[in-house]
């Protein structure tokens, strides 16, 4: 599951709209509408801030490779 897709069913569990979103983010609504599309590309900073509204996360893992 992508992270605009975590992130609509975040939302609409949370009963908000995305210009609600975008409002208590300072995010663009068009840039929320993409990122819920798939198409959008936002920085760590603009992601973190849409997280931050809805609850939730990132976390970082490093892969670890087998030589």
């Amino acid at each position: 599951m992508d992270v605009g897709t975590i992130i609509k069913e975040r939302r609409a569990l949370l009963g908000i709209s995305q210009q609600d979103l975008s409002d208590y983010s300072g995010v663009g609504i068009s840039t929320i509408k993409d990122l819920e599309r798939g198409v959008g590309n936002p920085s760590l900073e603009t992601l973190k801030k849409i997280l931050e509204v809805v609850g939730l996360e990132m976390i970082f893992q490093v892969k670890q490779t087998v030589k």
